[in-house]
């Protein structure tokens, strides 16, 4: 009998010494066969970061040991990134793009997530990010927090439809739970919601306001850069930064974030939990509520993460699902989760639940009075995403 390891290499990998058997490191194609099958454990299988932390098995290895993204699969969430050690992979940056928008004298606007809240601090408030943004050349600053009582309010209306329908439908305001839904499930694209997300409908609110206004997000979410460079749907987002690259520009211009009072509301407080998990379920809910629809019948599939997004997908193309209505969040804990996120949601949860408790109690319908929904629309454009 052959040793286990030896009998399950599939390339002929594995030969038995005098002393101890030996793996040809030109022959492994490192796929963990004998570390499963050795009953001593003496065999450790070391998976890249970048390969393991894919959601979706996008990242394999070539012949020469060298990990390759296939584009195809890629949902673009951006977990590789942070989780390479070796800092092989990134993402696009436009920190270059808007500077050159700020040489240009155009009127640069930042949209800042709703997951920022807390995220520095209980001392570091939106109104602490305002000063900060202008001093580095923004003109202001809006809450994508708005953004979400605008998708909140346009998402009730298409789930009422379709409840009444009995249609299954998923929120779309996830890039990266879109991408995974257009790669892997798309015989689904019917059921998401045609909805604009947050980032988008604050853009285009300011661009209804002034067309020449450049409109660039800040937040956690690397997948945020494939919606703006993919897609192009009308009077979205210029531009997306991470935290990370605007922290640079603000060091590159001696900017710091200092303390300053939690004023100038934009966001119901719903909107401001857009970027907490189960946070969109609620706004929805909350709005289906205010234009009078009964929700006490409806239930929603709360998706932490890619995997349950996978798991929730495959029961609906199948017909299983039990849920009416699916939240797709691609990171978990929502966006305060994504993989450019300056703390860990845990750390960061004190600091933010302190800060949006200080939000007065004004609901969706309320805030959005202060708004001219009418001056644009908050549904997307059906046309494909570009390759």
């Amino acid at each position: 009998m052959g040793k286990a390891c030896i009998s399950s290499c599939k390339f002929g990998a594995i030969s038995a010494g005098i002393k101890r058997t030996h793996i040809d490191a030109t022959k492994c194609k490192e796929c963990g066969m004998c570390a499963n099958a050795c009953p001593y454990n003496a065999i450790a299988h070391l998976q890249r970061p970048c390969k393991k932390n894919c959601p979706v098995d996008a990242i394999t290895m070539d012949e020469n040991g060298i990990c390759v993204i296939d584009p195809k699969k890629c949902i673009e969430c951006g977990r590789c990134i942070h989780s390479c050690p070796f800092g092989a992979i990134m993402s696009r940056t436009f920190i270059v793009d808007v500077i050159e928008e700020f040489k240009k004298g155009k009127r640069v606007v930042a949209m800042l997530a709703p997951a920022t809240e807390g995220q520095f601090g209980q001392d570091i408030t939106m109104q602490s990010w305002r000063t900060a943004l202008k001093k580095v050349g923004f003109d202001d600053m809006y809450e994508v927090g708005l953004g979400g009582d605008m998708t909140a309010q346009a998402e009730a209306k298409e789930w009422a439809e379709a409840y009444a329908e009995g249609k299954k439908m998923t929120t779309s305001c996830c890039p990266a739970f879109y991408n995974l839904v257009r790669n892997f499930f798309p015989e689904l694209l019917p059921n998401v919601s045609s909805t604009l997300s947050p980032m988008g409908g604050v853009s285009r609110m300011l661009k209804a306001q002034d067309p020449d206004v450049v409109t660039v997000f800040i937040g956690p979410c690397i997948a945020k850069k494939s919606e703006v460079i993919k897609g192009r749907m009308d009077g979205n987002a210029d531009y997306a930064l991470t935290y990370g690259e605007i922290r640079a520009m603000l060091r590159a211009k001696d900017v710091k974030l200092e303390p300053e009072p939690n004023i100038n509301q934009q966001a119901s407080v719903f909107g401001k939990r857009f970027g907490n998990g189960g946070g969109v379920t609620a706004a929805v809910l909350q709005a289906m509520k205010e234009q009078g629809v009964d929700t006490s019948k409806m239930t929603v599939e709360i998706c932490d993460g890619a995997d349950a997004c996978k798991k929730a997908l495959l029961l609906m193309k199948v017909g299983k699902l039990p849920a009416d209505f699916i939240e797709g969040m691609a990171c978990q804990g929502g966006c305060v989760g994504g993989p450019s996120r300056h703390q860990d949601v845990n750390q960061a949860k004190r600091a933010r639940d302190l800060l949006i408790a200080q939000a007065d109690g004004r609901n969706i319908e309320e805030n959005l009075h202060s708004y001219n929904m009418e001056s644009f629309s908050m549904t997307k454009d059906r046309r494909p995403l570009e390759e």
